[in-house]
């Protein structure tokens, strides 16, 4: 989805979060993306149906969140997630929902957006993948951005200013929005309208870990 074009400079500095909270935060991250990217193959729901206690200690939304979509993970097989992500999010029109910033943040015109994110992913030292498919705004290449630079924050003392952001300019202004289009989107899509639940926890999660650092 989206590479490094740029070698971070390092320097020897604490980070902001424990090296437990940051790659578990990076390994969330990666894992949203992935699911709002493709197809969930068999692999990821075992793995994600089997993760149930990586969250048990956190906040009630968060944890119950997680737990729901680990369950919604377990009776869900390859075949019907993908109907589940093809119902949703492909369609030879338009999707029955948006993955894409500038579908949702008003004001600002597609192009001028996607300018002002090229621009700013330059700055960070990423771009578009080549053999992407999807623009800069789709929601997993914001994620895995995000997942990018929570990783760079062990050896980089400005990673976490750069993180919160980009974070900030492209990831919480719209996503509660999105959540809420897939969560009301499909009676039957339970894998992603658990997905949509988890995911707009763990954003609001990291509004507020923002806020109070």
């Amino acid at each position: 989805m989206m590479t490094a074009t740029t070698e971070t400079v390092r320097s020897a500095a604490p980070q902001t979060g424990s090296p437990e909270e940051n790659g578990a935060r990076a390994g969330l991250y990666a894992l949203l993306s992935h699911l709002f990217h493709s197809r969930p193959d068999a692999q990821l729901l075992q793995q994600l149906a089997a993760s149930e206690s990586l969250i048990e200690n956190e906040s009630a939304a968060l944890g119950s969140s997680w737990r729901a979509l680990c369950a919604a993970a377990r009776s869900t097989d390859a075949e019907a997630a993908a109907k589940q992500f093809d119902a949703l999010f492909v369609s030879p029109g338009q999707p029955a929902v948006s993955l894409y910033a500038s579908s949702y943040m008003s004001g600002r015109r597609r192009g001028q957006l996607l300018a002002e994110l090229r621009d700013d992913l330059a700055a960070l030292g990423y771009a578009r993948s080549e053999d992407s498919t999807e623009y800069e705004d789709h929601l997993a290449a914001l994620f895995d951005v995000m997942r990018g630079l929570i990783t760079d924050e062990a050896q980089d003392p400005e990673a976490f200013a750069r993180q919160r952001e980009f974070f900030q300019a492209y990831v919480a202004p719209w996503t509660s929005r999105l959540f809420e289009k897939v969560a009301a989107a499909s009676a039957d899509a339970e894998l992603y309208r658990r997905a949509a639940g988890f995911a707009d926890a763990f954003i609001t999660h990291e509004t507020q870990y923002f806020d109070l650092t």
